[in-house]
């Protein structure tokens, strides 16, 4: 895998730090003053969810991403994703912090799993960058802390639940693009894991929030 390839999606993801974690923030919070008696009923969970994505599909239209822009269908049960031309992303919920939800049985989203590996890339695909490079951010909640948290993974295969998930890039995006700028990586067989400094390599350290939003 070339060093190369994560610099590009690094680049590539700057512009959606600050506005991802802003938005999912003020979406958690619209829906808590809403609907407070379903809070903390863990019966109405999937509301939570189905809410803050649907409130943050409504603030992502009018808050300034470029280059990313939505794309998908929001009316097809609420998908949510974003592209800059070169790169799709699918948000998807996760209910704990190990999850990488599985495409299941639908073709289409299969597909969508089945990235080239970045070690088994041409390199003259390299020169150009990806042709559509398909990534998923994993989003979660803090419920006590109502702090969002993103997990950037680059699937490059099907699984299933309980399976290892197939992916050759896996990390938290940080919440500015600073931090993101500053994150290093470390190469492995399996994946790449891109490290976060810690609050003693980086002045006031973003941390790694995980949770859900219901």
């Amino acid at each position: 895998m070339a060093n190369e390839d994560v610099e590009r999606i690094r680049e590539a993801l700057l512009p959606l730090c600050e506005p991802l974690h802003d938005v999912f923030t003020w979406a958690d919070q619209r829906r808590r003053k809403a609907f407070p008696e379903l809070v903390d009923d863990g019966e109405y969970r999937w509301f939570a969810t189905h809410s803050v994505r649907a409130l943050a599909h409504l603030r992502l239209r009018v808050t300034r991403t470029a280059p990313w822009s939505l794309a998908g269908n929001h009316a097809r049960n609420g998908e949510l994703w974003l592209t800059d031309g070169g790169y799709s992303v699918r948000i998807l919920h996760a209910v704990r912090d190990s999850d990488v939800p599985p495409p299941g049985s639908n073709r289409a989203r299969q597909a969508y799993y089945r990235n080239q590996p970045l070690f088994e890339m041409d390199p003259q695909a390299r020169l150009f960058g990806p042709a559509d490079d398909r990534l998923l951010f994993i989003w979660r909640i803090d419920p006590k802390t109502s702090v969002p948290a993103f997990r950037v993974v680059r699937p490059v295969g099907n699984w299933k639940w309980g399976d290892h998930a197939q992916t050759d890039i896996d990390f938290v995006l940080p919440e500015t693009g600073e931090d993101l700028a500053a994150l290093s990586f470390e190469p492995s067989d399996e994946e790449m894991e891109l490290d976060i400094p810690n609050e003693e390599e980086t002045e006031g350290g973003t941390g790694n929030a995980g949770g859900s939003a219901g």
